[in-house]
């Protein structure tokens, strides 16, 4: 007998039951059952244990281009962990009917990478700011890589010093500004935690692609 077709809410909550059920193994992450460990994790997601330090990468990579990856191979830190995240306030976010496929793709666009990818925010509906879960978890040294436009704009993030007082090292990577733009922020941030080590990257060559010029050239061109 021929199978019934899905319907689309079945389809979604299936998507986001797989991104979810992915999370649950990174069981040093806030809002995981603790049921699942990393062993369990195909290394597509997870390429080696996280165990003592992680650097979170963020960012909505819609689309992932050459300056994410750019960014990522210029930190010299071995276990970088993706955080792909969504703006709610957007009309494309509230679709998630391809949540997972998405996901599953950009792990295999990164599957000869030593990237691990975390999906458990992939499917909040409300803001899911930065300060709500990175002083959760439950690793000991925890590390952010980042734009140097994020960077800049730290200081307007909600609760900016539940971040910083929860970082041991900060990467920025060059993209709109000049490193002399940076020395005021930086004296600000170490007031809010002077423990902070800021290390700023090299410059590279796809430092101006912008996801959201990328979307515009892509919806011109199927216009």
């Amino acid at each position: 007998m021929k199978a019934e077709k899905q319907s689309w809410t079945e389809i979604m909550n299936d998507q986001q039951s797989k991104c979810l059920e992915l999370a649950n193994c990174f069981e040093f992450m806030p809002g995981s059952d603790q049921t699942h460990k990393q062993s369990e994790l195909p290394k597509l997601f997870l390429k080696h244990p996280i165990i003592d330090s992680v650097t979170f990468f963020g960012g909505s990579f819609n689309p992932f281009h050459k300056g994410h990856r750019a960014c990522l191979d210029l930190c010299p830190e071995k276990n970088i962990l993706i955080v792909p995240d969504r703006n709610p306030f957007k009309a494309e976010a509230n679709d998630l009917s391809s949540v997972f496929d998405d996901f599953y793709a950009l792990a295999l666009e990164l599957k000869d990478t030593n990237y691990s990818l975390y999906p458990g925010f992939l499917c909040h509906n409300t803001p899911n700011p930065t300060s709500s879960w990175l002083a959760k978890v439950q690793i000991k040294e925890k590390n952010f890589l980042m734009g140097d436009d994020s960077y800049m704009s730290l200081l307007t993030w909600k609760n900016p010093e539940v971040v910083l007082g929860a970082l041991d090292k900060l990467y920025v990577v060059p993209r709109i500004y000049q490193h002399e733009d940076y020395q005021g922020l930086e004296k600000e941030i170490l007031k809010i935690n002077p423990k902070l080590k800021i290390h700023y990257l090299k410059t590279h060559p796809s430092q101006n692609i912008s996801s959201t010029e990328l979307r515009k050239l892509a919806k011109k061109n199927h216009s």
